[in-house]
């Protein structure tokens, strides 16, 4: 066996196996599947957002995070625009609603092109082509739309109808399209065939000057200067020593790994000892969510205080890659919920990570161009005694309390991959508790205020995983899907 890859499309998956049975590493595939991703799981992600690798390389050791995630737009302007392009939109997700904006000025710069090329340049063996053709061909030849793709279509409708450029892509016939329709992106296609030179042009040349020119006319406030001046960041990941094993996960600027490892660490200093899903596990796991949603805001507006206590999108997916020479590869990838706006020259649709309320608690707009915006995401790697284990989740909010809990199910409780991602979770939020059913009835008693769901349900993340001895698990909240090479 070459390797296993675990995410949340098929086709995403296939991308990744291809490139396995080509010869390419495990770097090589994720970094195909990613660009997979864009076509494949475009209702979660798309090239024109940012995201996070982290990546384990077996014959050294090597241990790193590539930070692509977006930065701050503005570099060069004037003034703020007279009338900036920024819209109000509220989606309607299951059980509730939530207001998002959108339009051109809640487009930040964009990271997930450079980071992708740098990926494969510094730690893949492959050629270009082998690494894009899967994604060259799901972008001209189609890719089937899956049930939760069309769900996410259905609730991005709002958003994606704005434009007339992303409404043709995506709803063709006036409606949201159905499991099973097709999606093409010839323009995406051609933007991939030499995606080397393409990133280069998107960064420094005239494809860079043409989409700032594109977004300026429309309200935004992209410059040619912001792209020429965005950088990839090679971090050392944040590493936590436990008694039950070590954690290596994303560090700061980005907060989301600070409240998992936070979040871990309370959850060990206070669990005097019991079985999984006991009443000792389950009041410990919810004091640690407290915990966590306590810091977030602290974090957020304080970052430097709570860092030292660890000694040192609704749009959102992840996939995870390891291959038989026992390298770990695990990228997070977001574009908000999708500025509604698609850059046809290149066959980008835009991202709105400037109208995510919750990653700009000082207010929009107020982090200085070329600063780079916070995140919630946290690919994570897992050791526990000799072996390891590379994981990632979606889910906004959610991926702080879903990373906890399969952590603290692999390395405190011993379960399987599959059973610790199949588990059921709670999150905290608001004040209330939220739970998936499977609880031990003494929940309500032990957990409290807490509100019951019916069933599973993508609000508590998607985990996608894989082990160094080529096992994997996909979870099925984000149609997670494992398959090997």
């Amino acid at each position: 066996m070459k390797g296993v890859v675990a995410c949340g499309n098929v086709s995403t998956a296939r991308a990744g196996v291809e490139i396995l049975r080509a010869g390419g590493n495990a770097f090589d595939a994720a970094v195909g599947a990613a660009l997979a991703a864009g076509i494949a799981e475009a209702g979660l992600t798309g090239l024109a957002g940012g995201g996070y690798a982290i990546v384990y390389r077996a014959r050294d050791s090597l241990l790193r995070v590539y930070d692509f995630f977006v930065s701050a737009p503005g570099l060069g302007l004037s003034g703020f625009p007279e009338k900036p392009d920024f819209r109000r939109i509220t989606l309607r997700f299951t059980s509730s609603t939530q207001d998002f904006f959108t339009g051109a000025a809640s487009v930040a710069v964009p990271g997930t092109p450079l980071g992708l090329r740098r990926l494969k340049e510094d730690l893949g063996r492959l050629p270009w082509p082998r690494v894009v053709g899967p994604a060259v061909f799901l972008a001209r030849e189609g890719v089937e739309v899956d049930p939760l793709q069309a769900s996410c279509f259905r609730i991005l409708e709002p958003i994606f109808r704005q434009d007339p450029g992303a409404e043709a892509l995506y709803y063709p016939r006036g409606c949201p399209p159905q499991p099973g329709e097709r999606i093409r992106n010839p323009a995406l296609a051609d933007f991939l065939e030499d995606f080397p030179r393409a990133v280069e042009d998107l960064y420094t040349g005239t494809l860079g000057r043409n989409l700032s020119s594109w977004l300026r006319q429309r309200g935004g406030l992209l410059t040619p200067e912001d792209l020429g001046y965005y950088r990839v960041y090679i971090r050392r990941p944040l590493r936590y020593v436990s008694r039950r094993g070590i954690l290596f996960t994303n560090p700061p600027p980005s907060f989301g790994g600070s409240l998992v490892t936070l979040g871990w660490k309370y959850f060990e200093e206070h669990f005097s000892g019991g079985e999984y899903l006991s009443r000792e596990h389950l009041e410990t796991l919810a004091r640690a969510l407290v915990r966590q949603d306590n810091l977030r805001e602290q974090i957020l507006l304080h970052p430097e205080e709570v860092y030292l206590r660890l000694g040192a999108s609704a749009g959102t997916t992840h996939l995870s890659v390891a291959d038989e020479e026992g390298n770990l590869c695990g990228i997070t990838l977001t574009f908000g919920e999708g500025a509604g706006l698609f850059f046809p020259e290149a066959g980008l649709v835009l991202n709105n990570i400037l109208g995510e309320e919750d990653l700009h608690p000082r207010g929009f707009f107020s982090y200085p161009p070329g600063r780079r915006i916070p995140s919630m995401m946290a690919p994570s790697i897992l050791q526990v005694g000799g072996s390891r284990w590379v994981l990632g989740s979606g889910g906004s909010k959610r991926i702080r309390s879903a990373l906890l809990q399969v952590l603290l199910h692999l390395s405190f409780f011993g379960l399987s991959s599959q059973a610790a991602v199949e588990a059921p979770r709670l999150h905290f939020e608001e004040g209330v508790f939220q739970a998936e059913p499977g609880f031990p009835e003494g929940l309500k008693e032990w957990v409290r205020p807490v509100n019951l769901w019916p069933g599973k349900d993508l609000y508590f993340g998607g985990v996608h995983l894989v082990r160094d001895d080529l096992t994997g698990a996909g979870d099925p909240r984000r149609a997670g899907v494992v398959l090997y090479a």
